[in-house]
């Protein structure tokens, strides 16, 4: 069972409903910048805090939570955590990269500078005691005292906040609430003790509890079990006071006291555990009737918190937990450590390594955690891509233990890959190999065991290779991979075919790259690795992408991330990188929205670098977006920082490729001057250099952009015809209705108005064929001057039509559509820059697929169809 932070649900059976102080909040806190929750446990703050979702959620706001604890206490990981909940607060990815690459505070500007004011949004963060770094601290500060408009920040936290709030308080912009704030009036307090006691409580007893107890709710849920079980209640209340810590461990004990012996016996083995199940507690504690008694204790409200609807899973109030910890260790000295490393054993053998893993941790057993972790943290590390969670296991183990383990070293090498570690990650797999080698000469193990191994090293090199753009270094590592390990694994031999696959496509080799999908594929399926099977599905839409298969990108995209319960789908990571896809295809078919959400649902992934291809494509679409949406700083901002963050991460050609899509977006803005200089600080018009030839073509539509906005069309036209001779050969669509309507501009430039007419006809055309009705419209800016000679293409594809309707090619479709405006064959021959006989063997093929007399005849059947207007 794989537990995630989420929303805590609070104990049902002795919640109440917080009107008054609801009430008060409305009235006072509604339009504040913060909301600060200081109390001790068991006063009801994370309830509080639940209370007030629930209404802000009913108003319209956009909440999102988060329950931290002690492993949050790191300004990286605690930025990881905000980017997560980032776009549910604002309904799109925060633009910060992946991994080693977060800023704390970077994150926090991003918030700070966020436009709230269209829908206003609520962040909560529960148990904030636990964050003791002063960085987060400051950070957290900062957001709390110049939260913008629209944007609410609510904290708890067991002591008082370490965070500079002053200022922000004297303002009236913060409000802080204490134990007296959130104490129980006599109402509640009634209401609370009669579903504990079961019977009614006098008014005037209830209220010397409630005023005994300080209004302290956990204090009150256990004075109420005491009650219950008491003998004579007038005297239990006469008798209990005070409201200190001691009085509350009291009443714990004497809660722990009233139960059976088999019960405590439970209650303190279950007690160290962060979850636990029925059949854990009978393991630990022998008693077959665990499950029985597990109900028991739920149904005397014994501060048990059911995790699922089928109570499967449980764990404890946290008040009550560390009670009943603290007494384990007085009553039962060491017990606790023998406990959680009975739990680590009894998670592995149910195969919930990664809980084994953490128990075993926490019992101090570094021993068996690497044990259990290296039995399978190649698998998790290669098979499900959940390299955060080996990273952290591996961090907290001994580097004497961690040599002794070289799967160990192999899951963090895999994981440091794809956060641009690449160095680290060498360092790592020569250990490995000098172990395996030093391991094999003293035969102990064997030639079998040690190819395996050997085999998996050289496979992360080769794919490390592809994920730093290094494809010429990569393309000799898959060489040699096949010829060392032609009879490696099945995720060995198909996640290297997958690589090669896709340096073949950054490299401009589309048939090469489908030829070795397809052969990747067919490993992948019996693999079994949802991992080695996602990325397949990103090379299979980053070749639909390029080819301008847009519904393909879509249905392989959709029907990949909505396959449920599917043994072998794209999940987590590359699953988020799959969506990058998907919005991708969305954008380009100018389906806003739906690419909106698809970045989204990518979250940090979108623009975490895994690759160039990947890091480019999600910067892009972030930034056109927010173009489209009249947010032009934001989009140079969006891109600015990720240049920022490729260079970073060491990805030059990634910087210079946004480079050149931030001097695409100045230009669109008409920035000329800040265009220029991007070219001069970036060097985008300089010749192209070996280490930026995979993106050739990029570069020389840039450069041909710039040329046009210093009024060189010569030039310009230069280097777009040069460029449409490449693309149309390798069939990158995108880039040739960019690159004709570059034509168009230029001819128009050079005082040729036909031939800009024709060039921007055969964009559209183009653009409509396939369905990338966005690289027109991103391209307007360009066509303004011709357009008022324009006719608008006959040739245009209906809302949530296929491309290729009856089988027709994307060059078959241009010719129809000249057919059907009256044009020969000779208009047309000039008008494609074909010759008559191509034009005639088009015609040949149309009237063949849809089975037309004549053309007149393939025309009518078109239109009756809805491929033509």
């Amino acid at each position: 069972m794989r537990t995630a932070k989420a929303r805590p649900t609070p104990l049902r059976q002795w919640t109440v409903r917080r009107d008054n102080l609801l009430a008060r909040l409305a009235s006072e806190a509604a339009e504040m910048q913060t909301i600060v929750i200081e109390a001790p446990p068991g006063y009801g703050k994370s309830t509080m805090m639940r209370q007030w979702l629930e209404l802000r959620a009913e108003q319209g706001w956009r909440t999102a939570w988060l329950s931290l604890d002690t492993l949050d206490d790191e300004p990286a990981r605690f930025a990881s955590l905000l980017i997560g909940i980032f776009p549910g607060l604002c309904r799109e990815p925060v633009l910060i990269g992946a991994g080693e690459l977060l800023e704390i505070e970077a994150v926090i500007d991003r918030l700070l500078t966020h436009d709230f004011s269209d829908r206003p949004a609520v962040l909560f963060i529960d148990d904030f005691h636990v964050i003791a770094d002063a960085a987060i601290h400051r950070a957290i500060g900062r957001l709390a005292a110049a939260a913008p408009e629209g944007f609410q920040l609510v904290l708890s936290s067991r002591i008082a906040l370490p965070v500079a709030l002053a200022k922000a308080r004297l303002a009236g912009h913060v409000i802080v609430l204490r134990e007296t704030d959130l104490a129980l009036d006599a109402e509640e307090t009634r209401h609370l003790l009669h579903n504990i006691c079961g019977r009614d409580v006098d008014a005037a007893q209830a209220e010397r509890l409630r005023r005994r107890a300080g209004g302290w709710a956990a204090m009150l849920q256990m004075a109420g079990l005491a009650l219950g079980a008491s003998a004579s209640p007038a005297r239990f209340v006469e008798e209990f006071s005070g409201t200190d810590v001691e009085v509350s461990r009291y009443l714990c004990e004497v809660t722990l006291d009233l139960q059976r012996p088999e019960v405590r016996r439970l209650l303190l083995a279950s007690s160290p555990l962060d979850l636990f199940s029925p059949d854990l507690c009978a393991a630990l504690t022998g008693l077959d009737n665990a499950r029985a008694l597990l109900a028991e204790i739920e149904d005397r409200h014994l501060l048990l918190i059911p995790l699922d609807r089928q109570r499967r899973w449980f764990k404890y109030h946290a008040l009550f937990r560390e009670f009943l910890e603290s007494r384990l260790e007085v009553d039962y000295p060491g017990e606790k450590r023998r406990l959680l490393a009975a739990a680590a054993s009894w998670f592995h053998q149910a195969g919930e390594v990664e809980l084994a893993v953490e128990h075993a941790l926490r019992a101090g057993d570094h021993e068996r955690a690497a044990a259990f972790a290296s039995d399978r943290v190649t698998d998790i590390a290669l098979s499900r891509g959940e390299h955060a969670t080996v990273q952290r296991w591996i961090s907290n183990l001994p580097g004497e233990i961690i040599d002794r383990y070289p799967s160990l070293k192999i899951g963090l090498a895999w994981a440091l890959t794809f956060r641009q570690r690449h160095a680290e990650a060498g360092r790592l797999l020569d250990s490995v190999e000098t172990d395996i080698n030093a391991a094999l000469n003293l035969d102990k193990i064997t030639e079998a065991q040690a190819a395996e191994t050997l085999a998996t090293c050289d496979m992360i090199r080769a794919i490390a290779a592809t994920a730093s753009d290094r494809h010429m270094v990569s393309g000799k590592l898959f060489r040699a991979f096949d010829r060392k390990w032609g009879n490696s694994g099945l995720i060995e031999k198909g996640s290297v075919i997958i690589a090669s696959a896709y340096s073949a496509l950054v490299l401009g080799r589309p048939r090469e790259a489908r030829r070795l999908s397809e052969q990747a594929g067919e490993i992948v399926g019996l693999s079994k690795s949802p991992y080695a099977f996602g990325w397949n599905c990103i090379v299979q839409a980053r070749l639909a992408l390029f080819e301008g298969r847009l519904n393909d990108v879509t249905a392989l995209s959709c029907a990949q991330l909505d396959a449920g319960e599917a043994a072998v789908r794209p999940h987590g990571f590359v699953g988020s990188l799959l969506s990058i896809c998907l919005a991708e295809a969305h954008y380009e078919a100018n389906r806003l929205e739906e690419a909106r959400q698809a970045i989204n649902d990518a979250g940090e992934s979108a623009l975490g670098h895994v690759t160039v291809e990947l890091g480019e494509s999600a910067t892009r679409v972030l930034a056109r977006l927010a173009l489209a949406a009249g947010r032009n700083d934001e989009a140079v901002a969006v891109l600015r920082r990720s240049i920022g963050l490729a260079q970073q991460a060491g990805l030059p050609r990634l910087a210079d490729l946004l480079g050149g899509e931030l001097a695409t977006c100045l230009i669109r803005l008409g920035r000329l001057d800040l265009a220029f200089q991007v070219d001069q600080e970036m060097g985008l018009s300089l010749p192209t250099t070996e280490e930026f030839a995979p993106s050739m073509d990029m570069r020389q539509l840039t450069q041909a952009r710039l040329a046009l906005a210093r009024g060189d069309a010569a030039r310009a036209m230069r280097l777009v015809g040069t460029l449409l001779n490449r693309v149309r050969s390798t069939g990158w669509v995108r880039l040739e209705i960019s690159a004709l309507c570059l034509a168009a501009a230029a001819q128009g430039q050079q005082g040729d108005p036909a031939e800009s007419r024709r060039l921007a006809t055969q964009a559209r055309l183009t653009a409509a064929q396939a369905g990338l009705r966005r690289s027109v419209i991103d391209e307007d800016y360009l066509l303004v001057p011709t357009a008022a000679a324009l006719p608008e293409p006959d040739f245009a594809l209906p809302e949530g039509a296929a491309p290729g309707l009856h089988g027709l090619s994307h060059r078959e479709g241009h010719v129809l559509s000249l057919i059907s405006q009256g044009l020969t064959n000779r208009d047309i021959a000039t008008a494609l820059v074909l010759s008559e006989e191509t034009v005639k063997w088009h015609m040949r093929n149309i009237t063949k697929k849809l089975n037309a007399r004549n053309r007149t005849h393939a025309v009518q059947i078109a239109r009756q169809s809805g491929l033509l207007h």
